[in-house]
């Protein structure tokens, strides 16, 4: 495994683990002002990871997710990112 695909899964990873946390910080006992504070971070923390292994990982994701959509939805997708299909056999 090369690393550019290891710290796509690490970021991945991380993305889901901070949107846990992003879910659970309101209904903790925080005060008001370093609640809202709290949640605004974990919630801009969560959009970095989840956008940067998105960039990592590009294209053989959009391909896993897009085999699970309807043919015309697939079609229109791997024309817009310009990203072949693969085949399996």
């Amino acid at each position: 495994m090369n690393s550019k695909k290891l710290i796509g899964y690490i970021l991945m990873t991380l993305a889901g683990i901070t949107f846990l946390l992003y879910l659970t910080f309101p209904f903790l006992n925080l005060p008001a002002e370093n609640k809202l504070l709290i949640i605004a971070g974990t919630y801009i923390i969560n959009k970095v990871f989840f956008y940067s292994a998105l960039y990592l990982l590009g294209k053989q994701i959009i391909v896993k997710i897009a085999s699970y959509l309807p043919t015309w939805a697939e079609r229109l997708i791997f024309r817009l990112l310009k990203v072949q299909k693969v085949a399996t056999n």
